[in-house]
């Protein structure tokens, strides 16, 4: 098991996260107790709050409800019972509802006794509406009874007297009755307990004034049958009206102070309940931010543990390890690796790290040799190309100039085939020199507006002849609506792949047709994909030769290279230039019965003509220059291209040409001579001429004279460095007489203007 966290870090971190985890899990597990335990309090503080305001609420509607059995008393409101009823229902339910736990006997008890008293108050009520009966009866219709009928019979009398003194005596006790009854129903209605003593009091004098009254005797007899039966029904009245207040405010008013007293006491107990509950939840909160508190601070100590174990074995293993590929990416191989003892994945690093610096140095070996073998190949071209191209110049110039003579039919053969070799030699060195460029990637496409209908034709004017010279009809054909179609690209490079399957489908094919068709197609825009097709009825390829057909210095078949020449290289070049523009050389063919070469381009429409050439400028303005004044200052070493451009000027009417065998020569007659413009050679003993052009750009005389580098150092870097000394021109041997003359027409023209 150690083992195992020894090799690993995954293994430690996991075993760190474990711990943490259980750390948690316990901690959650404690929390969730005391949570559980506040939770439960709050419960029973709600629960406690909830039924201690139930009960206050029951004892208020009590209390309201003792004061609608007073207006009950006082109006008799069938609509005011109802809502007592509806009242004490309400209560008696809410009541019902509170419950108390086990532990709560004391709060059990207080509840026991309201709902007793909240029973008692029940019967209470159902006793309330009898005694309210018998009291109204006895107040609102026996006595009012009574004392009508006494009323009517003391009218009766009244109207039967003639005598005006019985009038006034009858008219008295009416007086007298008047006022009793309305005293009675003040004391028995109104509570006026001061009317009782007045009621009994004019009972009394209504008994004597009977007495003395002066009537008929049954008259009489019936008037004191009233008065004591109104002062019998008067004392019932009493009694019925003691018994109903009685009952109103003493029985039901009292049940209803001590439920008030008993609902008191509960909620005193309620609230000592409630601060206990609060007491012990306050102390389980305490302890629990104390649990909190403590398993922070261990989080934090586990935490910073972990931080500073993850910095020692992790962090600061891993720093060294990038310090040291650091210097590693920087060159220094030295740098020391720690760790490599340790057995996890820091220690597998260490290790990679140690295997990296030995493949790097291994590597940085390789390249050194790579570079020193790409140096070599470079100045292997360099040389090549100038050893080459030194004779060629002196052959194909002697030639051209040999050309100029009389000769005979076999002579101007022999000469024509002294011609085409020389061309096909350069043709092979120039091939080599373009895959030698591509492959060590210093090709950079240039993107310039190309006019299709002026490419095509110029393909047209090349290869027309060739192909009737074959006997087969070439085609070049295109969409018909787009034909002034201008599009923006390389046009140098684009133009060597088409002559190039143009050349091979003519060299290949002995009879039939050579087709060049292009399709445009519009995807967006003004964005466009040009198809190219180069098909024939030549002799065809094999399908197994066909995987082979772009490899360098190679062809379908060895017997080509026999029956056709050529070096292996068009096809490869080709290749190569189609997948720097973002596209690539497809073929279909079929032994015997023709090829058919294509590529597609993905290229953006422009509207801008392209500008006309020098060529076709210097061409119109050649007539009108004469160069027959131009001093001309040759420097080259070798002894035949001096004769070969010496000639080749001469054409031009150049009649002051002036020689150097090198730089320092060359320097040495500017400084005494005036020339018009200077022709130097790159590569020359004593002094070269990037060497020569600094020193001669120094003499006030010739801080603007063209000087033409005239070298067999064609490559890019040869043509920069002749730049960077100050030379204006360049022309690479062998030298063309269209090339000489482009720079004459491009120099000498603006030098005599």
């Amino acid at each position: 098991m150690l083992n195992i966290f020894s090799k690993s870090i995954a293994a430690k971190m996991s075993l760190a996260l474990l711990l943490l985890l259980l750390a948690l899990g316990a901690s959650f597990f404690v929390m969730d107790k005391r949570l559980k335990t506040i939770e439960t309090a709050f419960i029973e503080i709600s629960r406690i709050s909830n039924y201690a305001v139930s009960i206050l609420r029951i004892n208020k509607d009590i209390v309201e409800m003792q004061r609608d059995i007073s207006v009950y008393g006082n109006s008799g409101s069938k609509s005011v019972f109802n809502k007592i009823e509806d009242n004490f229902q309400s209560i008696k339910k809410r009541l019902g509802n509170i419950n108390f736990n086990q532990n709560e006997a004391n709060s059990q008890v207080y509840l026991d006794s309201m709902s007793e008293l909240l029973s008692r108050y029940d019967e209470n009520l159902a006793v309330l509406t009898k005694r309210y009966e018998a009291r109204a009866h006895l107040t609102y219709q026996v006595l009012p009874s009574i004392y009508t009928n006494a009323i009517a019979e003391l009218e009766t009398l009244k109207s039967n007297s003639i005598n005006t003194e019985d009038k006034l005596s009858i008219a008295e006790l009416t007086n007298l009755w008047h006022s009793m009854h309305h005293d009675a129903y003040q004391f028995l209605s109104k509570k006026d307990y001061s009317k009782r003593a007045k009621v009994n009091t004019t009972l009394r004098l209504l008994n004597q004034k009977l007495q003395v009254l002066q009537g008929p005797a049954i008259t009489l007899d019936k008037m004191s049958q009233f008065t004591a039966n109104y002062q019998q029904q008067f004392s019932k009245s009493i009694q019925a009206n003691r018994h109903y207040l009685s009952l109103v405010n003493v029985v039901m008013a009292g049940d209803a102070i001590e439920f008030s007293t008993l609902s008191n006491q509960l909620r005193e107990l309620s609230l000592s309940r409630l601060k206990q509950i609060k007491s012990e939840a306050e102390k389980t909160v305490s302890n629990s931010e104390r649990i909190l508190k403590l398993l922070a601070i261990g989080v934090v100590i586990y935490i910073v543990a972990f931080a500073i174990a993850f910095h020692l074995q992790i962090s600061h293993a891993i720093k060294r390890l990038t310090v040291s590929f650091k210097y590693f990416l920087s060159g220094d191989l030295s740098a020391k690796i720690y760790d490599l003892n340790r057995k996890d994945e820091i220690g597998v690093l260490a290790n990679a790290a140690e295997r990296f610096r030995v493949l790097s140095k291994d590597l940085a070996d390789a390249k050194q040799s790579a570079e020193r073998t790409a140096k070599v190949k470079s100045e292997f071209l360099a040389n090549m190309s100038h050893e080459i191209r030194t004779p060629m110049n002196g052959v194909l110039g002697m030639a051209r100039q040999l050309s100029r003579t009389p000769l005979s039919a076999e002579q101007a053969k022999m000469l024509n085939i002294i011609k085409s070799s020389g061309a096909s030699l350069l043709v092979i060195i120039n091939d080599i020199l373009d895959l030698s460029k591509i492959e060590a990637a210093k090709v950079e496409l240039e993107s310039g507006p190309i006019e299709l209908s002026s490419l095509l034709n110029e393909l047209t004017h090349l290869f027309s002849q060739q192909a009737e010279n074959k006997g087969i009809e070439l085609f070049i054909t295109t969409t018909p609506e787009l034909t002034d179609f201008i599009f923006l690209g390389d046009e140098t490079r684009l133009k060597q792949v088409l002559i190039n399957l143009l050349g091979n489908a003519i060299k290949f094919t002995h009879r039939g047709s050579v087709l060049l068709n292009v399709i445009i197609e519009e995807v967006v825009n003004d964005e466009f994909k040009v198809t190219f097709s180069v098909s024939d009825t030549g002799i065809g390829i094999a399908n197994e030769q066909l995987d082979s057909l772009f490899d360098a210095f190679s062809q379908a078949d060895a017997s080509i290279t026999r029956r056709f020449g050529g070096t292996g290289l068009g096809l490869t070049i080709s290749s190569k230039l189609l997948h720097l523009m973002n596209s690539s050389l497809k073929v279909e063919s079929e032994p015997d019965k023709g090829s058919m070469f294509y590529f597609e381009l993905n290229v953006t429409r422009t509207f801008i003509t392209p500008a006309i050439s020098e060529s076709l400028l210097e061409e119109s303005s050649e007539k009108s220059v004469d160069f027959s004044h131009v001093t001309a200052l040759v420097v080259e070493d070798n002894d035949i291209n001096q004769v070969v451009i010496e000639s080749m000027l001469a054409e031009f009417n150049i009649k002051s040409i002036s020689l150097a065998d090198d730089g320092e020569q060359a320097i040495a007659q500017c400084e005494i001579g005036a020339f018009d413009i200077i022709f130097m050679d790159m590569q020359m003993p004593v002094l070269g001429g990037p060497e020569a052009t600094l020193k001669i750009r120094k003499l006030p005389a010739y801080k603007h004279t063209p000087i033409v580098a005239l070298t067999a150092n064609v490559l890019a870097a040869d043509k920069q460095r002749c730049f960077e000394a100050g030379m204006n021109d360049f022309i690479g041997k062998p030298i063309k007489f269209e090339n000489l003359k482009r720079v004459l027409v491009k120099w000498c023209s603006q030098h005599h203007q």
